[in-house]
């Protein structure tokens, strides 16, 4: 087995590499932080809009079929970023453990 002796700088800490499987074991972990960062933004956006428009439907009443309609659009987008997700951290999941 190859040893890295190398620090690698990642949002969590500051980690040691100590060889070539742990440095690939880190950059999936780095890529599904980063998978959850865009997931999270997606549904913080999708939940800020509707949010948004339950608001003007309170201000504009006649809006409001509407806007509920937008909104009931919203609601499988954020289900469907969270089940793409969920599948690939499950997978990782599943990889480190056969890697074990």
């Amino acid at each position: 087995m190859n040893t890295i002796n190398t620090t690698t700088q990642t949002p969590f800490d500051q980690t040691v590499v100590g060889s070539d499987q742990d440095l690939s074991t880190l950059q999936r972990l780095e890529a599904l932080h980063q998978n959850l960062r865009t997931v999270r933004h997606a549904m913080n956006n999708n939940i800020a809009v509707i949010m948004a428009m339950a608001e003007l439907s309170q201000r504009n009443p006649a809006q409001t079929a509407k806007l509920c309609r937008l909104c009931l659009e919203k609601a499988p987008q954020i289900a469907s970023s969270m089940a793409g997700f969920s599948e690939l951290f499950e997978n990782a999941l599943q990889a480190e453990q056969n890697a074990a």
